[in-house]
């Protein structure tokens, strides 16, 4: 894979489990390529001791600017018995190697449920121009400034990294009915690898109920160095249903 850059409703389900996660800082802290490049990752999703999806994710950015696409799907057992597949796409522009998304689109299948949404930047902000469900607490325009797609998120924490850059996040995710935070800020060593811990927080949207069910839960990335990059391998996080994690296969 080439060295990269300087980094519905409601979210989707598999986000829920573990993939949120691909989910990120500072994104000054990246080098920007001096021309086109794209990255092709194909990660397997894992939850309750079992493989239970698959997830695509394709992206290109140049120094000025930054696209990309990802998909879902449950695989195997969880596939029979709940069928669960997400598309998204996103799209930004580089200011000094800082990214600022512009749009996104996403469409999730729950196999019960299909439902789209869209974002638009408007006056420095994600607003949402589609989608039918409203947050269970309305959100102040102002706390989604600065705020990432998930798209744009996931781009952001797993494509290559310089060492500067690593374990330096601290960002937030708005996907049109939730707002979360992200923060990856503790750092492991261990000979070629280094992890990446922290936290996943519900912020806005939430109901109280939701809040108390869960409003904080541990999240780690792991990277490997790779000549002069810094490539990440896996994905982990405790959500409300449990452990789960995802594995890069290419």
């Amino acid at each position: 894979m080439p060295r990269s850059a300087p980094s519905c409703p409601a979210q989707p389900p598999i986000l829920r489990v573990g993939l949120t996660v691909l989910l990120l800082c500072a994104a000054s802290f990246w080098s920007v390529p001096t021309q086109a490049e794209e990255q092709n990752q194909f990660w397997s999703v894992h939850a309750f001791g079992l493989k239970v999806g698959e997830l695509h994710l394709s992206a290109t950015q140049t120094t000025n600017s930054y696209s990309g696409t990802s998909n879902f799907k449950t695989t195997g057992l969880a596939g029979v018995l709940r069928r669960v597949r997400f598309t998204i796409s996103g799209a930004g522009v580089l200011r000094q190697g800082t990214m600022q998304p512009r749009t996104y689109d996403g469409a999730i299948d729950t196999g019960k449920r299909v439902s789209q949404t869209s974002l638009r930047r408007q006056n420095g902000v994600l607003v949402k121009t589609k989608g039918a469900q409203n947050p269970e607490v309305p959100i102040p325009a102002a706390a989604t400034k600065g705020a990432f797609d998930p798209l744009s998120m996931m781009w952001l924490t797993l494509r290559d990294q310089s060492e500067t850059s690593l374990c330096q996040i601290t960002q937030t995710q708005f996907d049109g009915t939730r707002l979360v935070r992200i923060t990856l800020r503790t750092r492991h060593n261990d000979a070629d690898l280094v992890t990446c811990s922290g936290t996943y927080d519900r912020i806005g949207g939430y109901s109280a109920e939701e809040l108390a069910e869960l409003k904080t839960s541990p999240l780690s990335i792991t990277y490997r160095k790779e000549g002069a990059v810094w490539r990440a391998q896996e994905v982990r996080l405790t959500s409300r249903h449990g452990k789960a994690k995802v594995i890069r296969q290419r």
